[in-house]
């Protein structure tokens, strides 16, 4: 990895940014900054020269990405201020998050921006067959990496899906008892102190944080945890602008609308959505032959490749955007208007409701006999308020083996957060919202702890933008 360094720069205040850095002032400068990187001087520090930031690789995730450079950047920044102070830096960082949010991406753009060493450690390179080699892996690792620091240059060790290099305890082989305690060893050797020179960050990932030894999530190891979750509607905006910026786009093509549309969607399937689109716009240019034309990707193109790629997050799951109308529905006018008021003014109106500090209704009861169109109209709901649906029924949760049905409802509703707006249907829900106690043995039914895990569920649903409708036959 090219390694960018100039010379450094006396702090006069601690007020300077990191951002103050990344600029040169004059040609001068440049000139001094190239001199110092082809001779490698010991007293340089870390900066880019002005000339590339990691918002031209990555976008959203602005949290974990402010957290990564002071991480990097700090101590070295403020290493007069450190030995004064006595202060120790936090050497971990632990981000965590479904798969295709960006956390290697992040952390790759941000090494490169800060001109640090990157050293990248994945279960496929640290698990070997012999005994040994997997723990002499991490230590030339983390050898390699002080001796970069030594030199005044930052190190980022990088490991990937730590889950699967030290998991939790219960679920341990005997190699990877050995690998944690090495690893273990290894983070608290690298504690920081206020004298020390060198600088080596660890930062790690993992798709499931509840999986990882709870040792290494101690104060001393990862210090700082970050959640690199779906992006909001203002970050897919950001993330379509960086995918499409050398894309030839129709005039016709909103991004913004784009982005309101893809909810769900993670940084790797806006990348592949993208890609779909500009597929569908070569095939329609007459099999690719374009005859020197620049080939403009269109709505329909997006159209298309939004009916192929779908949310990563919501794959297993039955989640679809129902093609019913209000209009095809006749009559009810009254309960439409009610349901209009309890799905769609949430999400299209939630600045006023914000506003006026109105709480949005999170579960709406529809009862009455069969053929009444319950289900429609809970359908067309959804397809007014452009929300993903997830359905479920009461057969569905029910499991000759104890625990699934409980498993299968906490697991839509925590995709259903993460792909929100949406809304959960469930149908026939007096089979599992039943009378408590019905049981004459005493016992807790299957469907009492169904009802138990639906209603922690429901009440956890304050933070989201999800609404819960639930339709039942009988009362």
């Amino acid at each position: 990895m090219n390694q960018q360094l100039i010379t450094s720069r006396r702090v006069s205040s601690r007020t300077v940014q990191f951002s103050s850095l990344m600029q040169t002032s004059n040609c001068s400068n440049r000139r001094s900054a190239r001199r110092d990187m082809e001779t490698s001087s010991s007293s340089s520090t870390l900066t880019n020269g002005g000339q590339w930031r990691a918002e031209e690789a990555v976008a959203g995730n602005w949290e974990a990405l402010r957290a990564l450079r002071e991480l990097i950047t700090s101590p070295l920044l403020y290493s007069r201020e450190s030995r004064k102070l006595g202060l120790k830096w936090p050497r971990g960082l632990l981000l965590y998050g479904p798969p295709g949010t960006g956390k290697t991406s992040l952390v790759r753009a941000v090494v490169r921006e800060c001109g640090a060493h990157l050293i990248v450690l994945s279960p496929h390179s640290v698990h070997r067959a012999h005994a040994g080699e997997s723990e002499r892996i991490l230590r030339e690792a983390f050898a390699e990496a002080s001796s970069h620091a030594k030199l005044g240059k930052p190190s980022v060790i990088f490991i990937d899906e730590i889950d699967a290099i030290c998991p939790r305890r219960d679920s341990r082989r005997e190699q990877d008892i050995r690998l944690a305690s090495q690893l273990f060893m290894l983070m608290d050797s690298n504690k920081s102190s206020s004298t020390s020179t060198s600088h080596v960050v660890v930062v790690a990932s993992t798709n499931r944080v509840d999986a990882i030894d709870p040792a290494l999530r101690r104060s001393g190891r990862f210090d700082t945890e970050i959640e690199v979750t779906t992006p909001s509607e203002a970050e897919r905006f950001q993330i379509l602008k960086l995918y499409t910026k050398r894309l030839s786009l129709d005039p016709d093509v909103n991004l913004q609308s784009l982005a309101a549309a893809c909810n769900g969607y993670v940084g790797a399937d806006l990348e592949a959505l993208c890609r779909e689109a500009a597929l569908s716009a070569l095939r329609k240019s007459s099999d690719g032959d374009l005859g020197g034309k620049i080939c403009n990707i269109t709505v329909d193109d997006f159209k298309h490749a939004r009916s192929i790629v779908g949310p990563s997050i919501t794959r297993g799951v039955t989640v679809e955007i129902p093609k019913v109308s209000w209009e095809d529905i006749g009559g009810l006018y009254e309960l439409k208007k009610k349901l209009q008021q309890a799905v769609e003014w949430p999400l299209k109106h939630s600045s006023a409701f914000s506003r006026l500090g109105v709480s949005p209704i999170r579960g709406i009861l529809l009862h009455g006999p069969p053929g009444c169109s319950k289900t429609t109209l809970a359908k067309a709901a959804g397809h007014a308020a452009q929300a993903s649906f997830f359905s479920l029924s009461g057969a569905e949760l029910f499991s000759m083996y104890v625990g699934e049905g409980e498993a299968l409802l906490r697991n839509t509703f925590r995709r259903a957060r993460l792909a929100a707006p949406s809304i959960i249907f469930f149908d026939e829900a007096d089979v599992v919202a039943a009378r408590r106690g019905g049981s004459s043995s005493g016992s807790t039914t299957v469907g009492e702890r169904l009802l138990s895990t639906l209603l922690t569920e429901m009440d956890g649903l304050e933070q989201a933008k999800v609404s819960t409708t639930i339709i039942t036959l009988r009362l």
